[in-house]
C-alpha cells in the first residue's frame, strides 16, 4: 500500500537533512580517532588528517551500511514501532535537528541511538505506547549499555598491543 500526499513529498527534506548530519557526524568521529593517533605518533600534523583517512572513513562506512546497515534499517523502521507516514516524518526531523545541532557543536554522538530514540518517541508522542515494542527497545538499551565496556576493554588491549609492538 502506498501513502500519496503531502506529508510523503515532506519526508524527502528532514530524510535528506538527516543523512547530512549523519555523515557530518558518524564519519567525523572517525577520522578523527585516525588523525589523533597519527597527530600523537607524529605521522601526521595535528588538525590536518590525511586525505587516505578520510577516504578510508568513508570506504568503511559505506562497507558498513552496505554489508550490515540493512540490518539496524528493519529494527529501526519496523520492530520498534509501526512507523506511519506521518511518524516517520516527526522521528527524520527530530533526528536532524539533534544530529546537525550536534555536528555544529562539535558533540560527537550516535546517530543510531538517535534516530532509534526518536521511533519510540515517535510511538509515545502518538499515544501509542502499547504498540512500541519495549521487548526491542529492551534489547537495542542492553547492548548500547554493553559496548560502553567493551569499547574500554578493547581500546585497553590495542594500547598494550601497540605499546607491545613498538
Amino acid at each position: 500500500r502506498r501513502f500519496r500526499g503531502p506529508v510523503r513529498h515532506a519526508q524527502w527534506p528532514a530524510a535528506a537533512l538527516l543523512a547530512l548530519g549523519q555523515g557530518a557526524n558518524d564519519a567525523q568521529k572517525a577520522v578523527g580517532v585516525v588523525a589523533l593517533v597519527l597527530a600523537a605518533e607524529g605521522v601526521a600534523s595535528p588538525g590536518a588528517p590525511p586525505g587516505w583517512a578520510v577516504l578510508g572513513a568513508a570506504l568503511a562506512m559505506a562497507g558498513g551500511t552496505a554489508l550490515g546497515g540493512w540490518r539496524i534499517v528493519r529494527t529501526i523502521g519496523r520492530r520498534i514501532y509501526p512507523l506511519r507516514p506521518l511518524d516517520s516524518l516527526a522521528s527524520q526531523a527530530a533526528s536532524a535537528a539533534v544530529i546537525v545541532g550536534a555536528s555544529v557543536a562539535g558533540a560527537p554522538i550516535s546517530s543510531t541511538h538517535v534516530v532509534a530514540s526518536s521511533v519510540v518517541g515517535a510511538g509515545l508522542g502518538r499515544e501509542r505506547w502499547r504498540r512500541v515494542r519495549w521487548a526491542v527497545v529492551q534489547e537495542m538499551a542492553l547492548a548500547w549499555a554493553m559496548t560502553v565496556p567493551a569499547t574500554a576493554a578493547l581500546g585497553a588491549l590495542a594500547v598494550w598491543a601497540w605499546r607491545a609492538v613498538t
